[in-house]
């Protein structure tokens, strides 16, 4: 009985651990490109929209998507958990923080999921980030909600893989 408790607690453990996992990312392409702030999959995009879910398999850590300095952070939609793989989980709780940069303000909305209950905010109004600095984290399942500056335009598709600080969204 207790090998089965410790193997039990073992293989939870790992998992936990494997969840948790906080990877730094650094890109060499030219800095006026604006990278992916999350792992996942492109469920939905348009000109300027993107939405990003993030399974249980992706990392979880957000990462600037651009040199930047923080100008608006805030709750939105306190108390909605939807599926997070739906359109309507854009009325989800989130946390939206604005990037303001030298191509224009890029706004990124952490949101939680049917599950997902914890966002992970680390930027504070008037920090100055770096390009694929760790900013948040979203624990399981979950969704990542971008705009892109007026006159810049994405060519995502949705199925699309991204690499948070890294994959070019632009």
């Amino acid at each position: 009985m207790i090998k089965y408790l410790t193997i039990t607690l073992l293989v939870l453990f790992l998992l936990l651990l494997f969840f948790n996992r906080s990877p730094n990312r650094i890109t060499y392409i030219n800095k006026d490109i604006i990278v992916s702030p999350c792992d996942g999959t492109v469920t939905y995009t348009n000109d300027r929209e993107i939405s990003v879910f993030l399974s249980p398999l992706n990392v979880h850590v957000q990462y600037a998507p651009i040199d930047s300095k923080i100008i608006h952070s805030q709750i939105v939609n306190k108390g909605i958990h939807l599926m997070a793989t739906k359109p309507e989980s854009s009325h989800n709780e989130g946390v939206r923080v604005t990037f303001e940069s030298k191509l224009g303000n890029i706004i990124v909305t952490q949101r939680v999921g049917f599950f997902v209950r914890r966002i992970i905010n680390n930027v504070n109004i008037g920090d100055i980030v770096s390009r694929s600095h760790k900013y948040g984290f979203i624990t399981f399942g979950s969704r990542v909600d971008i705009i892109l500056p007026p006159n810049y335009s994405s060519k995502l598709k949705v199925g699309d893989k991204l690499i948070g600080g890294f994959t070019p969204i632009i």
